[in-house]
């Protein structure tokens, strides 16, 4: 599979892509050992050699790191209105990895990020069903058992797509604000919250505390973790899984 060449130098932990592309525009990038690289070009990383200032470059391994985005922080590497992006709040060695569970801005809670895209694609496409869990402080929900019932049974029909939970409970309610937790397989854009206005609630508050077996667990707003041993298990059993599917397809 080959890379652009500024991606993959980025991979390599010694610079943003942005950083590589500049390296690159200044004559700084040999491929090969012998060719100047140039914008635009691409490498295999099986069969290519990368050098920067005449040092050769070698990928990272794999990367897995759990990511407790604020709210009013976008998941974007760059905004044109100038809001914040949470790659803004990432040390330059981690501006290279994706994110799988994209939140909206007011939104806060877990994400995933990886250099795996193996992985990312597991936790995000549709057919895997994975699930992930949210706490949501909501008011002005007159029925909240109504609600509830109605999000898990039927679904809400909004804008042509079926809305509906796997999950769904009351935690607790203080002060007109009750605070509820959901657990959605299909992750539709802005889903809870277009639930929620549907029976003319508003939206408090939003967290994800969990995406499959992956967990918040008290990491703090803002900051980030490697996975631990249980969760590079986890990861191990996908990784072989999709192996073994493959060979028994072809």
């Amino acid at each position: 599979m080959r890379l652009r060449l500024q991606k993959y130098i980025a991979q390599s932990g010694i610079c943003s892509r942005r950083a590589a592309e500049s390296l690159i525009k200044e004559g700084k990038v040999v491929l090969n050992g012998n060719q100047i690289a140039q914008i635009g070009e691409s490498v295999d990383p099986g069969l290519d050699t990368v050098s920067v200032d005449g040092r050769t470059l070698k990928p990272l391994t794999k990367q897995y790191f759990l990511f407790h985005k604020p709210a009013k922080v976008l998941c974007s590497r760059k905004d044109p209105a100038g809001r914040s992006c949470f790659y803004d709040l990432l040390p330059v060695t981690m501006t290279h990895l994706v994110y799988a569970g994209r939140l909206d801005f007011m939104s806060e809670g877990l994400l995933v990020l990886s250099n795996d895209g193996q992985f990312v694609q597991h936790l995000t496409h549709p057919r895997y069903g994975f699930e992930k869990t949210y706490q949501v402080w909501v008011k002005d929900i007159d029925r909240i058992d109504r609600f509830i019932h109605r999000i898990v049974k039927e679904g809400i029909l909004d804008k042509g797509e079926r809305l509906k939970a796997n999950q769904a409970r009351m935690l607790s309610e203080n002060k007109g604000v009750q605070l509820l937790q959901i657990k959605l397989s299909e992750g539709r854009n802005r889903e809870i919250r277009r639930m929620v206005h549907a029976f003319g609630g508003k939206v408090i508050r939003l967290l994800r505390e969990q995406m499959g077996p992956f967990k918040l667990q008290g990491l703090q707003s803002s900051k980030w973790r490697s996975f631990n041993q249980k969760e590079l298990n986890y990861v191990e059993e996908i990784l072989l899984n999709h192996k073994s599917n493959s060979v028994c397809h072809t």
